[in-house]
C-alpha cells in the first residue's frame, strides 16, 4: 500500500483516466435528452460536472508533475497558475457563478485580488531579513563555544 500511495501521480492519473471514459459514456448516453431544470435556479448536466471534474484531475496530475520538474522560481508560479485556473473551474461551475448575477463573481474575484495584494504586500520584505538570521553554529562560533 505504501508503494502504492508513493506513485500518488500515477493514482492521479488513473483516475484521471477512468473519469474520462465515465465522463464520455455518460455524455453518449444523455445526448439527444433534455435535461430537467428545476423550476428555480439552474440545474447543471451531468456531463458538464464529469468534464469539469475530468478537467479538474487532469490539473492535479499537472501540479504533481510539474513538482518532480526543477524549473527553480517559476514552480510556484506553475503551479499558482494552475491552481487559479482549478478554482476558477470550481467557482464557475460547482458554485454556479456562471449562471449567477455577474456583481456575485465581482465581489469574489475581487476579494480574492485583495487577498493577493495584501499576500503580496506581506511577502515583499522576506528576503530583507536573511543577512541578519544566525544559526544554532553561527552563534556557537560567535561565542567561541563551538570546535
Amino acid at each position: 500500500m505504501e508503494a502504492l500511495l508513493n506513485n500518488v501521480d500515477l493514482l492521479i492519473l488513473s483516475a484521471f483516466f477512468l473519469c474520462l471514459i465515465v465522463t464520455l459514456i455518460v455524455t453518449k448516453a444523455n445526448k439527444g435528452k433534455k435535461d430537467p431544470h428545476p423550476v428555480v435556479g439552474h440545474m447543471t448536466s451531468t456531463p458538464l460536472l464529469l468534464t469539469i471534474l475530468t478537467a479538474l484531475l487532469f490539473l492535479t496530475w499537472l501540479t504533481v508533475g510539474v513538482s518532480y520538474i526543477d524549473m527553480g522560481d517559476l514552480n510556484i508560479v506553475v503551479a499558482m497558475g494552475v491552481a487559479t485556473i482549478k478554482a476558477t473551474l470550481v467557482g464557475l461551475y460547482f458554485m454556479h457563478l456562471r449562471w449567477d448575477r455577474p456583481f456575485n463573481a465581482i465581489i469574489l474575484v475581487g476579494s480574492l485580488l485583495f487577498l493577493g495584494i495584501f499576500l503580496g504586500f506581506a511577502l515583499l520584505d522576506t528576503g530583507e531579513y536573511q543577512e541578519n538570521m544566525y544559526t544554532d553554529s553561527a552563534i556557537l562560533e560567535s561565542q567561541g563555544l563551538k570546535d
